[in-house]
């Protein structure tokens, strides 16, 4: 069994992975951190469970994504995205870059669910699509055509805007 030092080590590893997911649930900075933490808590006190712990990335990203659609059950109500602000003092191609991100994030953020939580799985973390299935329970197939489904769709939203990237 992995013991408290192992386990806090692998979780600050994948802090980003772990908010990220999170976010592309919930969709608000402080809610995804909640829901961070309420994970890292599960996971601590059911360590016994994972068998595998080179399967350890998968099991908490797993246990991040029902924590998170626990969260969202429990809530009645989802606030705004805050706005981001692009400060001055960047350079203009800087500026032009972290805007298409800025962008090409707002339309990842725009997607329903599951597609955006596999986009942010697949792109942002960069997991394959076995492993998304094992996270979010579904099968490698629907994996596969909701990703494809949600390309389309990004497309289509990045068209309206005007994306030129």
């Amino acid at each position: 069994m992995m013991d408290k030092d192992e386990f806090c080590e692998r979780i600050d590893t994948l802090q980003n992975a772990m908010y990220s997911l999170a976010y592309s649930i919930v969709r608000n900075e402080e809610d995804a951190c909640d829901v961070v933490g309420e994970a890292i808590l599960r996971a601590y006190s059911s360590l016994e469970q994972l068998w595998n712990p080179r399967a350890f990335k998968t099991w908490i990203l797993r246990i991040v994504h029902n924590t998170a659609v626990d969260y969202l059950r429990k809530q009645s109500h989802l606030t705004d995205v805050e706005d981001i602000e692009v400060y001055a003092d960047r350079s203009e191609e800087e500026a032009v870059d972290e805007a298409s991100r800025l962008l090409l994030r707002e339309a990842v953020d725009g997607l329903k669910q599951p597609y955006r939580t596999v986009v942010t799985l697949f792109y942002y973390e960069g997991l394959p699509t076995t492993k998304i299935a094992q996270i979010t329970g579904v099968s490698v197939v629907t994996v596969r055509k909701q990703l494809f489904r949600a390309r389309k769709q990004l497309r289509e939203r990045l068209k309206q805007e005007d994306f030129t990237r």
